[in-house]
């Protein structure tokens, strides 16, 4: 199945799935660390899951304020539309008023 395709709840089923495994990789070899038992080996790949982790979450962060600001100018909008809404209703009134007065 290609990415186009595929529902975004399997995609984020996906990436919950790939962050958990390598949170499990993680708590192992922080777990090696605290016995002093890190091999080489071992201390490459904490630092890419280390990497990895970091990597994920400014991607997130990023994501996050994108959506901060965009949630942002639509209060600003609705905040200008209710706005309108007031001065068209007032408007209203007022034309009303001097269409009764008109009438008497």
């Amino acid at each position: 199945m290609s990415r186009r395709t595929e529902s975004r709840r399997a995609r984020a089923a996906h990436r919950d799935a790939a962050r958990d495994e390598r949170r499990a990789r993680l708590r192992l070899l922080l777990a090696r660390a605290d016995r002093g038992v890190l091999t080489p080996e071992d201390c490459a790949a904490l630092r890419a899951e280390v990497e990895a982790e970091v990597a994920e979450s400014d991607t997130y962060r990023r994501s996050a304020t994108g959506q901060q600001a965009a949630a942002m100018r639509l209060h600003h909008r609705i905040a200008a539309a209710e706005q309108a809404l007031v001065e068209t209703e007032t408007e209203r009134d007022q034309v009303l008023a001097h269409l009764a007065q008109a009438r008497a």
